[in-house]
C-alpha cells in the first residue's frame, strides 16, 4: 500500500494539522490533530509500504520525533519527492525549484494530465491546502519513480534518503560556540576598526551642541578622501576597486597602504555573516543574531543546494576560513568547541580525494597510481612543473595547478591565481597553458578522455553521470558561454580553452561536466562514510557527525577514548569502494 501524507504547523511550530492521500492522489483528507487522530494517522502509515512526503525526512518526520514520537520506523519507508527531483534534475540545484508547486510544474503530465497548481489557500482553507499537498505527492510519485528507475538512479536516491535524516539530526543538534571568543573577535575588530579610521582620519564630524565623530568609510565619501589625498577617484567601493589599488605600482606607497586600509576594514568586519549581528545587552554582555542563547548554532545542510556536494545555511560553517587564511588576530573557527566540556573534537578528511575521483572518471587509472605513490600531489606537481619550467612554484601553488586542472579551468583563470594579477599578461597565460599541456602529456588517457568529451559537448544538454551513478544535464548559460568578447576568432591551438562564439558554449559544458564528475563523486564516497559510520555506530554514541565541511567530517567524542575514535574514524574512511573501482581513499 502507497499512501501520501503532509502535515501544517502552527506558529509554534507544532503539527495541528493532518493530511493524507491515497490511489494515486484521487482521494484525500485532512484533520485537526489530536490525540485520536495523530494515533489513527500513525496507525496508517504503519500499514504502509510506503509513504510519500515532500520534504518529510527534514521537516514533517523531525517534527514528529520533536513532539516525541518514535519514527525510526517511518524513516526507511518515507520517499521524499524533493529528493527525488533533485536526484532527476539536479542541475536546478539552488534556483528555488524543489517546492512542491514547482516540482509539480517541471514533472510534467502524467497520463495526458497536469495537476493543478492553484491549490495554496492556507488563510481560507488550511485543510484543503494540506489534502491537496498529500495528493499532490501522492499524484507525483509514479512519474518521479518512473524517471529514477529508468535513469538508473536508484543508487542516488537511495543515498540521499539514507543521508537526510543524518543531515536533519545535526542540524537539530547544532554547533557549541565558546561565546567569550566571539566578544574576543569582536573587541579585536572594533579596536581595529578605531585604529584605521582614526590613522587615516575617516570620519566626520557632526551636531551642535553635541559634537559626534561619524566613519565615513562605508559611505561614498571615501572616495572623495582617496581623490583628495592622492588625485585619483576609485569606481566604487567594491572590494576588487581597492585591491587593485593596492597592487598599483604606478602610485605612491601612501596610496597604497590607504587602499590597503580599507580593505583591512573590509576583511573579518562582517562577522554577522558567520555568527549574527552583534548587540550591547542591559548588563554589558553582547548577543549575537544567530547564536541562541546556550551558546548553539544551527546550520541547516541542503543536500539540493548544489549538483555535487550539500549546502550549509543559517550560519554557513563551510565558509567560516581556515585559520591560515583567517585575518583575525583570534580565529573564528578556535570559537568552536566540542558538545561537551570532557570532548575534543575529531576531525577526518579525506585527502586529494577529488583528484582521485577526477581521474577514476576519466579511467587514467596510470594517475591513479601516481596518485598513490605520492607523484601527483601538491607538492609533486609543484616540484614537475619547477623542473619542467625552471620555476619555483610553492605547494599552494601546485594545489592551484591540480585544482584548475581538475575543474577544467582555463590558462587565464589560472594566471590570475598563480600570479595573484586581475588581468594576466599574454606571457603569464601561455605558461599556464604550458603547464595544463605538460600534465596532459603526462597522463595520455586523460587527455584521450576531455578530447572525447570536448566532442561529445557539441550537444546542449550533455549528459554525464560519474561512478556512483549519479547524473548531470550540463547546459551552456547563454549563446556565448563565458566569453567577454563575442567576436573572437576560432583559435585551434586553445583547444578547449578556445573564446570564439562556437566554443565558448560548448568550453561552458565541457567544465561543468569535468568538475562535477570528480567533486560529485568525491562527495557521494562522503555520503557512503558518513553513512556507514552512523548506522553501523562505528563511533557508538558518537556516530552522528558534529559538522560537515566538503570532504571533511567532524565528531564531538570523549577525549579519553579519542585515540580509539580517530583509528575506528580512520578505518571507515579507508575501506575500500567498490564504486571506485575497489580503491581506498587516503584519510587522515
Amino acid at each position: 500500500m502507497i499512501i501520501a501524507a503532509d502535515h501544517e504547523w502552527d506558529a509554534r511550530g507544532h503539527i495541528d494539522i493532518l493530511g493524507l492521500a491515497w490511489d494515486h492522489g484521487k482521494f484525500m483528507t485532512a484533520v485537526d490533530r489530536t490525540p485520536y487522530t495523530l494515533q489513527q494517522h500513525l496507525d496508517i502509515m504503519r500499514r504502509a509500504d510506503l509513504v510519500v512526503m515532500q520534504n518529510g525526512l527534514d521537516a514533517d518526520v523531525m517534527a514528529l520525533q520533536r513532539e516525541g514520537v518514535d519514527v525510526s520506523w517511518l524513516i526507511p519507508k518515507v520517499y521524499d519527492t524533493r529528493l527525488a527531483f533533485f536526484a532527476i534534475n539536479n542541475h536546478l540545484a539552488g534556483t528555488g525549484s524543489f517546492d512542491l508547486r514547482s516540482i509539480a510544474l517541471l514533472a510534467g503530465e502524467r497520463g495526458g494530465q497536469r495537476w493543478s497548481l492553484d491549490w495554496k489557500r492556507y488563510e481560507s482553507d488550511i485543510h484543503r491546502t494540506c489534502s491537496m499537498d498529500a495528493a499532490c505527492c501522492a499524484w507525483l510519485y509514479p512519474t518521479l519513480d518512473r524517471q529514477i528507475r529508468n535513469l538508473k538512479l536508484e543508487p542516488t536516491l537511495d543515498i540521499l534518503h539514507r543521508c537526510q535524516p543524518i543531515f536533519s539530526l545535526m542540524h537539530a543538534q547544532g554547533i557549541r560556540l565558546d561565546k567569550r571568543v566571539l566578544e574576543q573577535i569582536h573587541a579585536a575588530r572594533q579596536q581595529k576598526a578605531t585604529d584605521i579610521v582614526e590613522r587615516y582620519h575617516l570620519w566626520e564630524t557632526r551636531g551642535k551642541k553635541v559634537i559626534k565623530k561619524f566613519p565615513i568609510w562605508r559611505s561614498d565619501k571615501i572616495l572623495d578622501k582617496f581623490q583628495e589625498l592622492f588625485g585619483v577617484r576609485p569606481k566604487s567601493r567594491q572590494r576588487k576597486v581597492w585591491e587593485k589599488l593596492s597592487n598599483d605600482s604606478t602610485l605612491l606607497p601612501e596610496a597604497r597602504d590607504f587602499a590597503s586600509a580599507i580593505l583591512d576594514l573590509g576583511k573579518a568586519a562582517n562577522d554577522a555573516t558567520f555568527v549574527g549581528k552583534a548587540e550591547e545587552q542591559e548588563d554589558g554582555t553582547l548577543e549575537f543574531g544567530k547564536v541562541a542563547a546556550d551558546g548553539f548554532i544551527h546550520p541547516r545542510y541542503d543536500q539540493c543546494g548544489s549538483p555535487d556536494r550539500a549546502i550549509a545555511s543559517g550560519p554557513n560553517i563551510q565558509q567560516w576560513p581556515r585559520p591560515k587564511d583567517d585575518p583575525r588576530p583570534v580565529k573564528l573557527r578556535s570559537a568552536v568547541i566540542p558538545l561537551d566540556d570532557s570532548h575534543i573534537i575529531l576531525g577526518v578528511d579525506l585527502g586529494s580525494v577529488e583528484t582521485y575521483t577526477n581521474a577514476i572518471a576519466m579511467s587514467d587509472w596510470d594517475r591513479v597510481a601516481a596518485i598513490q605513490a605520492k607523484k601527483v600531489s601538491h607538492e609533486g606537481t609543484a616540484e614537475m612543473i619547477n623542473e619542467t619550467f625552471a620555476l619555483s612554484l610553492n605547494r599552494d601553488q601546485g594545489k592551484a595547478c591540480n585544482h584548475a586542472f581538475d575543474k577544467g579551468e582555463s590558462p587565464y583563470n589560472l594566471a590570475t591565481r598563480l600570479f595573484k594579477t586581475e588581468r594576466p599578461s599574454r606571457q603569464q597565460t601561455l605558461q599556464c597553458k604550458s603547464i595544463f599541456d605538460r600534465m596532459l602529456q603526462e597522463y595520455p588517457q586523460t587527455a584521450r578522455f576531455r578530447e572525447e568529451l570536448w566532442e561529445k559537448a557539441r550537444q546542449n544538454p550533455l549528459v554525464v553521470t560519474n561512478a556512483f551513478g549519479r547524473r548531470l544535464m550540463c547546459f551552456s548559460r547563454s549563446k556565448y558561454g563565458e566569453s567577454n568578447d563575442r567576436f573572437a576568432k576560432h583559435d585551434p591551438l586553445k583547444k578547449y580553452w578556445c573564446s570564439c562564439s562556437e566554443c565558448s558554449p560548448r568550453r561552458d559544458r565541457w567544465k561543468y561536466a569535468v568538475a562535477f564528475l570528480g567533486r560529485s563523486a568525491a562527495f557521494d564516497a562522503l555520503l557512503r562514510i558518513m553513512a556507514k559510520i552512523y548506522y553501523e555506530r562505528r563511533l557508538d554514541d558518537c556516530s552522528l557527525p558534529y559538522m560537515e565541511v566538503h570532504d571533511e567530517l567532524d565528531y564531538s567524542v570523549p577525549a579519553n577514548k579519542a585515540e580509539y575514535y580517530a583509528q575506528r574514524a580512520l578505518d571507515a574512511f579507508q575501506e575500500p569502494i567498490s564504486e571506485l573501482g575497489g580503491i581506498s581513499l587516503p584519510a587522515e
